[in-house]
């Protein structure tokens, strides 16, 4: 169900909105505070800034940070988890991903690190979600053996080609699918510089 398919809204009308000292929204103004926007500011400079800095750690740590095992997986895994999702945001919102996502057929595909992580990105009629979890029924699998060649092959530390020639990148199914996700994946680099 999508909003403004049978009636269906983001209005609760079981229960409807409390009073709160938080600032309401402008209704013609989406996101944006109607009355004192400035309570919004010990949320921006609080909490939401110590969440920023903390995804900063791990999604971009340091050389001292990574020789931790456990910070070094964490950050691993949560860059998995990021690059499944960019796939999927990338899929369905940038012009020149999209011409992929077109020639991609319906399925699922599992993305994942050998029994440490799996992601699942799922496509329906050229739309692309990412859900964190393991493929019930893949159309195509592409799984890494470590997290160590995970981490190798994120940050451009490892050759590809040469890691699916000593068999510790697996991939199998109908392998379209992946090399049109590793396509959509290359447009990345597009908005990190």
């Amino acid at each position: 169900m999508t909003e403004g398919d049978g009636g269906c809204t983001c209005k609760n009308e079981l229960f409807p909105r409390q009073k709160s000292s938080t600032p309401s929204l402008d209704e013609n103004k989406p996101g944006l505070p109607g009355k004192n926007p400035v309570q919004l500011l010990p949320f921006l400079l609080g909490p939401f800034t110590q969440l920023t800095n903390r995804l900063t750690e791990l999604l971009r740590p340091s050389e001292e940070a990574l020789k931790d095992r456990a910070f070094f997986e964490k950050s691993t895994v949560l860059t998995m988890y990021t690059i499944a999702g960019a796939i999927s945001a990338l899929a369905n919102t940038d012009s020149i991903s999209q011409i992929s996502a077109s020639y991609t057929v319906d399925g699922e595909v599992s993305l994942g690190i050998r029994d440490v992580a799996q992601g699942t990105i799922s496509v329906r009629d050229h739309h692309f979600t990412t859900l964190k979890a393991p493929a019930e029924h893949p159309r195509a699998v592409m799984e890494f053996a470590t997290i160590d060649l995970a981490y190798g092959l994120f940050t451009g530390q490892v050759s590809t080609i040469n890691e699916m020639c000593k068999g510790t990148i697996h991939l199998r199914g109908m392998l379209s699918m992946v090399d049109n996700i590793n396509r959509i994946l290359n447009r990345v680099s597009a908005y990190l510089s």
